[in-house]
C-alpha cells in the first residue's frame, strides 16, 4: 500500500451512514487534541449505526440467533488533522469490501469540510463455538448490500 495516498482525504461515497458525535474531555489527550486511540470509539459508533441500517442492530441475541461472532482482526487509521473539545464530528462508514467470512468497514471522520482521519477495520464472521471462520450469513449480507462501495485507494 502506498503511504502517499494514504495521507490524502478519500472520496465519501453517497452510501455511507453518517453519524455525528462530539469531541468529549475523555477524548483528549495531554496536548488538548482528540487522543488517537479515540479514533476506535468514533468507529465503533459508526459500525454499530452500519450494522442498524443493515436491519441488524447490535445485540447478543442477533449474534445468538445468527450463530456467530463477529471479530475484529485489523484495524488501520490514518490521521490527517486534529480534533479539539466540543468539535460536532461526522463519522461516515461504509463496506468497501465483503468475502465469504470476511468484510472490510472503511471509514472516515471530518469536521465541517476538514477530514481528520480515514481508516479501515477488517472484520471475520466467526462460528461461536470453534471461533473458526464461517461465512457471513446471508440476512447479514443482504443487509449490508446497500452500503458495499469498491474504494480502491491502493
Amino acid at each position: 500500500m502506498n503511504t502517499k495516498t494514504l495521507k490524502q482525504p478519500i472520496e465519501i461515497p453517497s452510501i455511507a451512514i453518517k453519524v455525528q458525535e462530539r469531541v468529549r474531555w475523555s477524548d483528549l489527550d495531554a496536548a488538548g487534541i482528540l487522543y488517537f486511540g479515540n479514533y476506535i470509539r468514533l468507529f465503533e459508533i459508526g459500525e454499530t449505526e452500519l450494522f442498524r441500517a443493515a436491519g441488524h442492530p447490535y445485540s447478543n441475541k442477533q449474534f445468538d440467533e445468527l450463530g456467530i461472532w463477529m471479530l475484529r482482526v485489523q484495524f488501520n487509521c490514518t490521521f490527517l488533522s486534529s480534533g479539539y473539545i466540543d468539535d460536532l464530528l461526522s463519522i461516515y462508514v461504509w463496506i468497501s469490501h465483503i468475502g465469504g467470512a470476511s468484510l472490510d468497514i472503511q471509514f472516515v471522520v471530518c469536521r465541517d469540510s476538514t477530514m481528520l482521519g480515514h481508516g479501515i477495520c477488517t472484520i471475520v464472521s466467526t462460528d461461536r463455538q470453534t471461533k473458526k471462520a464461517k461465512r457471513i450469513p446471508e440476512s447479514l449480507r443482504n443487509g449490508f448490500n446497500p452500503f458495499i462501495f469498491n474504494h480502491d485507494i491502493q
